[in-house]
């Protein structure tokens, strides 16, 4: 009795009575991981992240269980895990799984030249939609949608403005709920767009859906206001833009004008306009079928475009994909040993083998010409550590982000979250949603309007240079 008391029911208790300890503060840290995630992009929502490393910090509780031993042994070559850090940037450990970047030859982003200017236009007033108005004379018109607490759907800000030198009429969106309420709360769930869009089976977000039906008839309204008050713009060009909510809800309104069988007052004025734009940044996913342009002649030249910076969360938060991300945040950074028992995680995003250079002679096609031997070096760890990576399981997501999707990311496959990088080395790729199922994009600084901003005015710059 002794014996089984000592040996076998003393420590079994014990060994119990540790893993309770390591569930609860594995638990704990999940939850301060999720908190962070929330209000970092909130904050970006509100138009208030600095955008600095200290803010994205989750405090580690010294407590917490033990590392299997092939990670403990590993910590210290890893930086994204410090082995002496009480606080650690977990975000960023995504970027060390190969399905964390599309491959690296895709179709470039090509269009005409004055649809540039029209680009700028969208980033710099989804960027405004969240300053505060610096007085009524020069400020835009502001529309409220207030929060609904039967359906869960936070307030939404609508700001319009006409632009006369350039013939177009722009409306800025802004959601004002936070991540966490329509990524995973409240109803995300898809629901019926019926009496909204003509596909009554391609079911969307409901909480999009249900703020996008409210602004129907604001929207309507304030056209009516803009078309009286200077009737030549009728000749002019509407542009719906929004960032993150406010590019999903702007998707949604476009889709709903570009009906053909169903009619509502915003609808009608569809044809009022020489031409109706939508164009979104790190906007979520809304739909069971990706929303398109419509092929008809009538919108041939009217363009629909979804921004999505590589390593942006929020295009690919989904339920699913948004308690996966709460997963990796909270499970150990790969070590370069499990990473080295991994191999060809390319393949699952349709790469074959010899789309990655395998000698000096052929990396000097994806180079510049006459590289340095430096840079050769630093493409060549690239290509080997991202070959070697594990891949992070993707679950399957039922919504699809809208419009013609455009990847902004590092050109030649460099790291944006490197020190020494530049948004001015971007380049602008087009994706199509499989092919965008298959990463996991989990850096939320991406999602900051102002880096879009940027990298969209620096796309266009060197588009009107020749470079």
């Amino acid at each position: 009795t002794t014996l089984t008391t000592n040996y076998i029911e003393r420590p079994t208790e014990r060994i119990s009575q540790k893993s309770v300890q390591a569930l609860s503060q594995g638990a704990a840290f999940c939850d301060r991981i999720s908190s962070k995630l929330d209000a970092v992009l909130t904050s970006i929502d509100d138009g208030m992240f600095s955008g600095q490393e200290q803010d994205l910090l989750v405090p580690e509780d010294q407590a917490s269980p033990p590392l299997q031993p092939e990670y403990s042994q590993q910590r210290s070559v890893n930086a994204v895990y410090p082995s002496n850090a009480k606080s650690s940037n977990v975000f960023s450990k995504v970027w060390l799984y190969s399905n964390s970047r599309l491959p690296p030859h895709l179709p470039p982003f090509k269009v005409y030249m004055p649809t540039f200017p029209l680009i700028c236009l969208a980033a710099s007033y989804s960027e405004r939609a969240y300053e505060m108005p610096a007085g009524p004379k020069i400020s835009p018109l502001e529309t409220h949608i207030p929060a609904d607490w039967r359906s869960g759907t936070k307030a939404m800000v609508l700001k319009s403005l006409p632009i006369d030198d350039m013939n177009t009429i722009v409306f800025a969106i802004r959601g004002s709920q936070t991540f966490m309420d329509w990524a995973v709360n409240y109803r995300c769930e898809p629901s019926s767009p019926e009496g909204f869009l003509d596909d009554a089976g391609n079911a969307c977000h409901a909480g999009f859906l249900y703020v996008a039906k409210k602004m129907v008839k604001p929207v309507a309204e304030r056209l009516r206001v803009l078309l009286q008050e200077n009737p030549a713009r009728s000749n002019a060009s509407l542009l719906i833009t929004g960032h993150s909510a406010g590019g999903a809800v702007a998707a949604l309104l476009y889709s709903h004008m570009m009906n053909t069988e169903l009619q509502s007052e915003l609808s009608y004025l569809t044809g009022f306009f020489k031409r109706v734009h939508c164009i979104t940044f790190g906007a979520p996913p809304i739909s069971l079928l990706p929303l398109q342009k419509p092929n008809d002649q009538r919108h041939k030249k009217s363009i629909f475009f979804s921004f999505i910076n590589e390593g942006d969360p929020v295009p690919r938060a989904d339920r699913p994909v948004v308690k996966s991300l709460l997963k990796l945040y909270s499970s150990p950074a790969p070590s370069i040993s499990s990473m080295s028992n991994l191999s060809n995680n390319f393949s699952k995003l349709n790469v074959s083998a010899t789309s990655q250079p395998t000698s000096t002679k052929q990396l000097r096609k994806f180079a510049k010409p006459k590289p340095s031997k430096s840079s050769l070096q630093t493409v060549s760890t690239l290509v080997s550590t991202t070959s070697r990576a594990p891949s992070w399981p993707i679950p399957t997501c039922a919504l699809s982000p809208a419009g013609r999707l455009i990847i902004l990311r590092p050109k030649g496959g460099r790291a944006s979250h490197m020190p020494g990088f530049s948004d001015e080395d971007i380049e602008a790729v087009t994706v199509d949603d499989q092919m965008l199922r298959n990463v996991v994009y989990g850096d939320p600084v991406k999602h900051m309007m102002r880096v879009y901003k940027k990298r969209v005015e620096s796309l266009a710059t060197k588009a009107v240079t020749g470079n």
